[in-house]
């Protein structure tokens, strides 16, 4: 009976549920990223637009750098995105386990038949002997590929050993989604190491045994990998299972000075800063989908259920894809101003706690037209906590002052009442708005602040007029 119909010890395989499966399986060896989130969202749009199967599982074999609050990371930092998995660690399903750690056995068995069926082989090398043979290849300036020494003469005595793949000769040949035909020739690639002395697979071995167990039947992931793919397909023809039915390798994600994201150079390459910042998950899954893919119009907003509607893998990108903070702040300030002012005030909360919320909800119109993101509110509202430092006033500013002060006394301190009132008396003296209210505002709240008649009427009336006092004292 073939491998793919039942199970290395005789049981018979389960079944997962009708339609196409793909995957996301990310390391938690460091906070979940923004490349992997956008990895996320086109299998989960991809898994919704066919009415397939979303499934996270998590690479959790890199046992020096596995962390549990980077595991919880990832399924929180999803979650903020709005993102959701139909099987996974932290929800089950009918092929699990779904952490890489709890699936040591299947590996085990897998790796056995390899060898069994010599499509694999013990190497009993040591770390010293492979650092020479790799300092070897450097000295004559060639590619470094193991010399299969164990696999014609390995030495004798020695128990410690990895598992190596038996690269077969020929090609690897398949069609990616994105990138067309692609063909590796196997006598440019070496025989990897399958399993670790530690009986501890390495990623190229643990995920094709893993994508054919789970029945995966599209894997879409970064061009990190396309390198990988080879060897995994020769695993999968190995084994005898069924490849995938599709490969689609997305773009790199690179930063304004055109360099790969990486933790080092770019602070961008963290999801959780994002929320920090007071970024809208649903701004921030808006703008992932544009990172690489477009929808062959001009149209740039798109809610989670409209993506699941125009998407199409093929109209992905092959070329980089370049993050643009401005274009970020552009969308997220389209969702802001898309809140009501109820809802703006509850987003703002966890960013402005050193103000009473019945302030919050009173500043939420005044803000939401100046917010490119969350956590600009408190810069915009320090005015409320501590006055100014006296402006020094120019030619003409003392007689603006003079007359904001006396038109402001008598008037009711709401927003629409002040601002009559201010362009009333700046009309009546020929004064333009730009320069009539600058002394005003730096008097009142400095150079920051929420239009004008907001920054005044979210002050208690006494307290606005005694700084505006002040500075003519």
């Amino acid at each position: 009976m073939p491998p793919h119909e039942a199970g290395f010890a005789g049981a018979p395989v389960k079944q997962a549920s009708r339609g196409p499966r793909v995957r996301m399986a990310p390391s938690p060896t460091g906070y979940v990223h923004l490349g992997s989130a956008r990895t996320a969202l086109f299998n989960l749009l991809f898994a919704r637009a066919t009415r397939g199967s979303f499934v996270l599982r998590v690479d959790d074999t890199d046992l020096e750098r596995n962390r549990q609050d980077y595991e919880q990371a990832i399924y929180e930092g999803f979650h903020w995105l709005g993102l959701d998995w139909d099987e996974g660690p932290d929800v089950g399903g009918p092929l699990g386990p779904y952490r890489q750690s709890e699936r040591l056995d299947a590996y085990r068995e897998h790796a056995a038949r390899m060898l069994q069926t010599e499509a694999a082989y013990r190497c009993f090398c040591t770390p010293e002997e492979l650092a020479a043979e790799r300092a070897a290849a450097e000295r004559e300036r060639r590619p470094y590929k193991y010399s299969r020494r164990c696999l014609t003469d390995p030495p004798t005595g020695r128990t410690a050993f990895t598992v190596r793949l038996l690269v077969p000769p020929g090609e690897t040949t398949f069609t990616d989604l994105i990138r067309g035909e692609l063909r590796f020739d196997h006598a440019n690639l070496g025989d990897p190491v399958l399993v670790k002395s530690n009986g501890w697979p390495v990623y190229n071995f643990a995920s094709p045994v893993d994508d054919a167990l789970m029945q995966i039947t599209h894997v879409f992931r970064g061009e990190e990998h396309l390198s990988n793919t080879p060897y995994q397909l020769i695993i999968l023809d190995a084994l005898g299972y069924d490849r995938p039915a599709a490969y689609a390798h997305l773009p790199v994600i690179v930063g304004r000075d055109g360099k790969k994201l990486s933790k080092r150079l770019h602070p961008e390459t963290r999801l959780g800063l994002y929320q920090e910042r007071g970024y809208l998950p649903e701004a921030l899954l808006n703008y992932l989908a544009l990172l690489g893919w477009n929808p062959g119009t001009e149209r740039e907003i798109f809610s989670f259920e409209e993506l699941v509607r125009v998407f199409d893998i093929s109209r992905v990108q092959r070329a980089n894809a370049m993050f643009d903070w401005d274009k970020l702040d552009w969308l997220n300030g389209h969702y802001i101003r898309g809140l009501t002012d109820v809802e703006l005030a509850e987003r703002l909360r966890p960013f402005l706690t050193q103000l009473p919320f019945e302030t919050v909800q009173a500043a939420a119109p005044a803000l939401k037209e100046r917010l490119p993101r969350l956590d600009k509110a408190s810069e915009l509202l320090a005015y409320l906590q501590e006055p100014p430092p006296s402006p020094e006033l120019k030619d003409g500013q003392r007689e603006m002052l003079q007359a904001a002060l006396d038109t402001l006394r008598p008037v009711d301190w709401t927003p629409t009442a002040i601002h009559a009132a201010l362009e009333q008396v700046g009309a009546a003296r020929g004064w333009s708005r730009g320069k009539f209210y600058t002394p005003i505002r730096e008097s009142v709240a400095g150079r920051i602040s929420p239009p004008l008649e907001h920054t005044l009427a979210l002050l208690p009336k006494p307290e606005a007029l005694a700084r505006i006092s002040r500075v003519l004292a």
